[in-house]
């Protein structure tokens, strides 16, 4: 028994699809080696300069791109060789990078840290985004019920803040609807 034949739609997709996506590839395959456009006019200073057009096979005084393995060691050059970025003035900042640097490897670390930012820095801007980590480090330590009593009293504390509604999120706590209750 023979199999059914494709419809004439469906061939000429079968078929149109993969010589489009040839025709393409060769197409910038093309492309990629013609010159750039040329550039404006020159000053007349600049006139009297050499303006022979460059024959093709000429060499081009443009260097050949760098491999990827070169392009990421310059990069990584010219990385060593920046001056070092200002350090940031916010010391919370630092103390909530640190937390998140630390939360992977020892969580036990952020929840000593969060104690410490606690005491220095209270009620900050801030507190929300500390008992989101807290929240997550309190988790990896095996301590759910105290993450999801934080959670919660993040999200009565800071309803609008994201660091608290995603604390929520991650606890699987939906916060109750504010107003009236029906």
């Amino acid at each position: 028994m023979d199999a059914p034949r494709p419809s004439g739609t469906r061939r000429a997709l079968l078929i149109g699809l993969p010589l489009a996506t040839l025709a393409a590839a060769a197409f910038l395959f093309v492309n990629r080696d013609e010159p750039p456009a040329p550039k404006a006019r020159p000053s007349s200073a600049e006139s009297s300069a050499d303006t022979r057009p460059q024959r093709r096979d000429e060499s081009s005084p443009v260097p050949p791109a760098p491999t990827p393995a070169a392009a990421i060691e310059s990069a990584a050059a010219q990385e060593s060789e920046a001056p070092p970025a200002a350090p940031d003035t916010d010391p919370e900042a630092r103390v909530i990078d640190r937390m998140r640097a630390a939360l992977a490897s020892d969580p036990e670390e952020v929840l000593r840290l969060d104690d410490a930012a606690s005491r220095d820095f209270g009620d900050s801007p801030r507190a929300a985004e500390r008992g989101l980590l807290r929240v997550r480090a309190l988790v990896r330590t095996d301590r759910t019920g105290q993450a999801r009593s934080l959670a919660e009293d993040l999200v009565e504390r800071y309803p609008d803040d994201p660091a608290a509604k995603s604390a929520a999120a991650y606890m699987g706590i939906h916060p109750r609807p504010r107003g009236p209750s029906r």
